[in-house]
């Protein structure tokens, strides 16, 4: 595949998670509030709306980080500094995101507007953003070391 095509997918695949992810952020506030209200009170239905939808501000701004790196896919400009760094810094919004998550998970818990089920079903959440952090972590210290590399090997030729 050539690197167009390869940014063209990625891009994609962020336009694909940006639709669902407004999509939900948009529609589930609407369609939880009146189970919330019924569940947990009108202030129990807004902390569970507030705490899902600022949960989803880290993972926009991973997909406008995987976005700039769609663009390094396509110049062929994988292998910098700059490419690290983004890649670095979605790492940390992503580990940012399963602590905000899990602690705000076990809050609501504690005051008694959350099921047991639900706090198993967000540590899976929990664990799959771990697991991306990680992921991002580990590529982005691999692209550093590349980027290092091709330093050296563009200085000896």
């Amino acid at each position: 595949m050539s690197s167009k095509t390869l940014c063209a997918w990625v891009r994609f695949a962020v336009i694909a998670a940006a639709i669902c992810g407004g999509f939900l952020c948009l529609v589930f506030p609407s369609w939880m509030k009146n189970i919330l209200s019924e569940l947990y009170g009108t202030q129990g239905s807004y902390l569970w709306i507030g705490y899902v939808l600022l949960s989803a501000v880290p993972c926009f701004a991973v997909l406008c980080l995987i976005w700039r790196v769609a663009g390094a896919i396509r110049f062929e400009k994988v292998f910098t500094e700059e490419t690290a760094k983004t890649i670095h810094t979605a790492a940390i919004w992503l580990f940012s995101d399963a602590i905000y998550v899990f602690l705000g998970n076990i809050v609501l818990f504690l005051m008694n507007i959350n099921h047991p089920g639900i706090v198993l079903c967000i540590m899976a959440g929990v664990l799959l953003l771990i697991v991306f952090g990680v992921l991002a972590a580990v590529l982005s210290r691999y692209i550093s070391k590349a980027a290092d590399l091709q330093e050296i090997s563009e200085g000896m030729i």
